[in-house]
């Protein structure tokens, strides 16, 4: 399987794409919440999972009445989730190798991603692929979720690359139709977290992998 000759950008999400970490987030939210004796509903992952940290802070003290403030919230989010960022996260199969393939054919890199830059830079250090990217953009830095192609078209904004020969690959719906509204040529990748929107979201991408190796 390979990608189209007129490529010459890619941009990738972190959690659930690149990084084995989705179920992570499920189990601090289970955890925040359940302090908190609130039963994480069944659709919650889904409905923040293209949010930004704040976004997300907002929609849970609005959903559940919570007493806490925003920046409460996200302290302790954020401390829960860095020590498995600085230490633990995972790399998903063949990411590595598929970044080396492309930074040999001079196919330029970024990051984008709802992931804080506090935990998504040393993930990224920590499992030697930070030097691929000549950018990691936010959603912090935009001003629409994933929904949107805001993000992916901040993540090219330093280049000379049009959307349509630049590659986007994302594991969840919400960000393989934001890329796609972007003109963006998509990849969808499999998570085990996605998997419910699997069928949609390849209607959607332009190619599906389960596995990076796909594309070595």
């Amino acid at each position: 399987m390979n990608l189209p000759s007129n490529i010459k950008y890619a941009v990738f999400d972190l959690d659930g794409t690149m990084f084995d970490s989705m179920w992570l987030w499920k189990q601090i939210d289970y955890d925040y919440l359940s302090k908190r004796s609130v039963q994480v509903p069944d659709d919650y992952m889904k409905c923040i999972n293209h949010m930004s940290i704040m976004d997300t802070a907002l929609y849970s003290i609005k959903r559940f009445n919570l007493k806490d403030s925003p920046q409460e919230l996200i302290s302790e989010w954020l401390d829960m989730a860095k020590q498995a960022y600085c230490n633990k996260i995972m790399l998903k199969p063949h990411v590595q190798e598929f970044l080396e393939r492309l930074k040999s054919q001079n196919i330029g890199m970024s990051v984008a991603t709802s992931l804080s830059k506090e935990l998504a830079l040393p993930a990224l250090q920590r499992n030697g692929i930070l030097q691929y990217f000549a950018t990691v953009v936010n959603s912090e830095q935009v001003k629409r979720g994933k929904g949107f192609p805001d993000i992916y078209l901040k993540a090219i904004s330093h280049t000379q690359v049009e959307p349509r020969d630049c590659v986007v690959f994302e594991d969840i719906l919400q960000g393989v139709n934001g890329a796609k509204k972007g003109g963006f040529y998509v990849v969808g990748v499999f998570d085990e977290e996605s998997k419910g929107d699997q069928n949609q979201i390849k209607s959607v991408a332009d190619m599906f992998i389960d596995d990076f190796g796909e594309l070595i």
